[in-house]
């Protein structure tokens, strides 16, 4: 048998040394021509933005936006964060300004903030027109142990408790959580009359009055409990009130060529308006508190999530202003309406009431007449639309 000859071994290391002499040669070239690419790029980018920044631009900064004649909304209708530019006095100006003002400016200081501590607690917004309010004035200043157990209970009522403190320190009231580490002179707790699911019944009026004439067992101590009759009449009152009051007007979003909007395509249109997607799945526009001007949902009561925006289309949306929680509720309606129209546009859409029939002009009209209707009650009856007090009624 003939075995075949082996490769030489003289002529074995001469291969491999070419074969890597070209595959060095090779990334070299490959090397030099990422590299040249790269700087052509950047140099195309550098003569790029170089003019772009050689041409004048206008600073909104320094300039006033132009308004526009034909709406009158307020600046705070999309909110908008810039850090203004700070001029900074001299120091002779700092100087005579500070000695002018230094005997009133302390003064002021201390009443702003007292105010505002009282305002962002909100002890200030109780009243008994809303509230069934029971004060305990201490014989000596006690911590909030005392309170357990209206706190362990507190959710058993159907309607929000607040509880108030007096400070011993700051001889402020203030609003009181169960790790506070104060001392109070006296408690102010109050359970909520009224809400969106309607008045507090006389029953549980009477249990909140005995939970709270236990917490205090020191003769010393003085309690004040209005009547648990009265306080039930005046929550039925003002829960009729309410209700003549309580609304929330819609605008459909109805494509005419009956094809879902893709979420996608609804979130790429509410951000250029201004509305941002929040928890309850739907997009607000929120004013510079926070608060909600109006909203953005699916007529499929769909909600809207950043995940699976792609994933699936709705038949329509619809905008949503909620009457009693917005300021101004007459001016943000025209506004909706506007923003409506434009959004329509962009769907491809028709502007149609929950019957799905066309809300012309005429109809627009009457709404507002309505929204007019409802802002003029409720500040007859001393609750401002959008204000905290209606927060509180309309939750």
């Amino acid at each position: 048998m003939v075995n075949a000859p082996l490769a030489n071994s003289k002529y074995l290391p001469s291969s491999m040394s070419e074969l890597q002499i070209s595959l060095l040669g090779i990334g070299i070239v490959v090397v030099l021509l990422i590299y040249v690419y790269g700087w052509w790029r950047q140099r195309g980018y550098r003569q790029k933005y170089q003019e772009t920044f050689k041409r004048e631009h206008v600073d909104i900064l320094y300039t006033t936006p132009e308004k526009d004649a034909s709406h009158n909304f307020s600046q705070d209708t999309y909110p908008v964060s810039v850090q203004m530019p700070v001029m900074q006095p001299t120091v002779t100006q700092f100087q005579a300004a500070t000695s002018a003002a230094s005997s009133t400016s302390t003064v002021l200081d201390e009443q702003k903030s007292a105010s505002a501590v009282l305002m962002e607690s909100g002890c200030a917004l109780l009243g008994d027109t809303m509230d069934y309010i029971i004060e305990i004035n201490l014989n000596q200043p006690n911590r909030v142990e005392m309170l357990a157990g209206l706190w362990t209970k507190r959710f058993d009522f159907g309607h929000d408790i607040m509880i108030c403190g007096l400070n011993e320190e700051s001889n402020i009231w203030e609003k009181v959580m169960m790790e506070s580490t104060f001392r109070y002179a006296a408690f102010k707790l109050a359970l909520q009359l009224v809400n969106r699911s309607g008045a507090v019944s006389e029953p549980k009026l009477v249990k909140f009055r005995d939970i709270v004439s236990s917490l205090s067992t020191k003769p010393a101590d003085q309690v004040i409990m209005p009547e648990v009759g009265i306080a039930a009449a005046r929550a039925l009152k003002l829960d009729e009130f309410c209700i003549t009051v309580d609304r929330i007007i819609g605008l459909n979003l109805l494509p005419n060529n009956q094809h879902p909007i893709l979420g996608t395509e609804v979130a790429e249109v509410c951000e250029q308006h201004g509305f941002v997607l929040q928890a309850d799945g739907a997009f607000h526009l929120l004013d510079k508190r926070g608060h909600t001007l109006y909203s953005l949902s699916s007529m499929d009561s769909i909600s809207f999530q950043y995940h699976t925006l792609g994933q699936h289309g709705v038949s329509g949306v619809t905008l949503l202003l909620d009457v009693p929680l917005t300021e101004q509720p007459v001016q943000r309606f025209d506004q909706m309406v506007e923003v409506a129209r434009k959004m329509a546009k962009q769907f491809k859409a028709s502007i149609v009431d929950d019957h799905r029939k066309m809300l012309g002009e005429d109809s627009l009209v009457l709404i507002r007449e309505q929204i007019t209707a409802i802002e003029t009650k409720m500040t007859h009856g001393n609750i401002i639309p959008g204000s905290a007090q209606a927060r509180r009624l309309f939750s």
